[in-house]
């Protein structure tokens, strides 16, 4: 019996690590999109996480999707489809979600790695918008909204990889770190320790696309919601009593 591509891996009573595990480069056939989604998803019916990390298991974050799967009369036209619903599965899960890139970051990787909430790149890090490198399209969305017209398109037009220095620079990737998965771990154990309502709703609101008044009217009723939580009354008493907070699972 093979290894499973992916797994899960708990570093922690509260932190769950997705590891895609297939070297070289950890390219994924349609099959493993899917049940990328579907772990993704049963995550959220575990009480117990409260941040998740995706990591590669080798020298590479994610290759995309496997060359093989893009030929004509394959499942190539289907793989869109397909990566878009293992991101959107990762977008839409309640707790947050750390991307450890340690390696090459390429085409339906980036993708999967901006669905994350939080992304920490290694130094040989490298990061590609390379469908057109495949005659294809894909990405534009999500690489406009997080660094905006002019680089994306300089990433989307040519294809050709960048570094982690740069994509920090380009505010592709939000930490720089020797160790990107310790990293993607330790700020996952420091969300953990805050209010998991409160994370929740934060997410929730970061995660609305809709017009800045949409996303007003969103944070204006989670405030009013959770000022009347046993996690508020409780983040409040654990300030004044100089404490960590302790959180029932929910």
């Amino acid at each position: 019996m093979t290894d499973p591509v992916l797994h899960v891996e708990r570093d922690d009573d509260h932190i769950a690590v997705v590891v895609i595990d297939r070297p070289p480069v950890n390219a994924l056939s349609a099959p493993h999109w899917v049940e990328m989604a579907e772990l993704v998803s049963s995550l959220d019916s575990d009480p117990t996480i409260r941040a998740v990390v995706i990591a590669g298991a080798s020298a590479s974050f994610c290759a995309g999707a496997n060359v093989r799967d893009l030929r004509a009369g394959g499942t190539g036209p289907a793989m869109l489809a397909t990566v878009a619903g293992a991101c959107r599965a990762v977008r839409q899960l309640s707790r947050p979600v750390i991307a450890a890139v340690d390696g090459g970051a390429h085409g339906g990787g980036l993708e999967l790695m901006l669905a994350c909430d939080i992304r920490v790149a290694g130094a040989r890090a490298t990061f590609s918008a390379s469908s057109v490198n495949m005659g294809l399209i894909a990405s534009v969305s999500s690489l406009i909204d997080t660094i905006g017209g002019a680089r994306a398109r300089r990433m989307l037009l040519t294809g050709e990889p960048i570094g982690a220095e740069a994509a920090h620079e380009w505010g592709l990737v939000t930490d720089l770190s020797g160790t990107p998965r310790s990293r993607a771990v330790e700020l996952a154990q420091l969300i953990a320790s805050k209010p998991p309502l409160s994370v929740a709703a934060i997410k929730a609101a970061c995660r609305e696309s809709g017009p800045g008044t949409e996303r007003d009217r969103l944070v204006t009723e989670s405030y009013e919601r959770l000022v009347a939580t046993a996690d508020h009354a409780e983040a409040v008493l654990a300030f004044l009593e100089k404490r960590p907070g302790r959180y029932e699972e929910k």
